[in-house]
């Protein structure tokens, strides 16, 4: 079985959270955990607020993807242990939801670093065609308990 790393290449829709350097939110995290770049990143400290991102499409001779695993790299600065994320995968133009919605609560990041585990940001048992996978968009949403 093949695996594929894609990044996110796009915003969807009105950002909801602020940006550091850039106009472009996807440009500030598209660089991925092993490599980042700590000068360039979203931030936000309004409940609710989302920020969705669209994926690179797969390679031609994706037949049918079955695990999608993501990885966010963050910091907590603001709201304490009442702070998390949430993270959603969504295909077909953000209608139809992929499993269920992830959360990352506030104690398990501190400083700059991978938030979550690997099990925390994995949608497994999937069977998502090419063209629902070529649809994905990723949706992070901060939450205040």
């Amino acid at each position: 079985m093949a695996t594929t790393t894609l990044y996110v290449d796009g915003d969807v829709g009105t950002p909801g959270w602020d940006f550091s350097t850039d106009t472009a939110h996807y440009t500030e995290i598209d660089e991925g955990t092993a490599s980042p770049n700590d000068a360039n990143y979203i931030e936000t400290t309004t409940a609710d607020d989302v920020d969705i991102f669209s994926f690179g499409a797969t390679p031609a001779n994706t037949d049918v993807v079955t695990q999608v695993n993501v990885s966010i790299r963050g910091k907590l600065t603001d709201g304490g242990s009442a702070a998390h994320l949430h993270v959603e995968l969504w295909h077909t133009g953000d209608t139809v939801q992929i499993g269920a919605t992830k959360a990352i609560v506030g104690a398990g990041f501190g400083g700059y670093g991978t938030l979550g585990t690997a099990a925390d940001l994995s949608w497994t048992g999937l069977t998502l065609t090419k063209a629902q996978a070529d649809s994905m968009t990723l949706h992070v949403i901060f939450k205040v308990a």
